[in-house]
């Protein structure tokens, strides 16, 4: 008989799904990856590299992500001298009246 009381008690102090789900929701701010961020994860892949941080099995992994993020850093640098070259080059319009 004393199975039975303890089951009611257990049922009682469940949480419904609704107020977990409240309870446990947060917000949380994006985290701002910026151009600066990504060259310096390249320059210290490169230098873990050079000390000899990584197997010779990852090292293929390692150089792979390496040429990637320099790969898009050299794209990254051409499309911002594109974009300042850009309007510099354009001629200027004279507003008639």
């Amino acid at each position: 008989m004393a199975k039975a009381p303890k089951k009611a008690a257990q049922a009682q102090e469940t949480v419904t799904p609704a107020a977990d789900a409240a309870a446990t929701t947060t917000t949380m701010e994006p985290v701002q990856l910026t151009i600066a961020d990504l060259q310096l994860l390249a320059r210290i892949v490169d230098l873990a590299s050079r000390r000899g941080a990584f197997q010779a099995g990852e090292l293929s992994q390692v150089g792979d992500a390496y040429n990637k993020l320099a790969g898009f850093l050299s794209y990254v640098e051409s499309t911002q001298k594109k974009d300042e070259a850009a309007p510099a080059a354009a001629p200027e319009e004279t507003p008639t009246v």
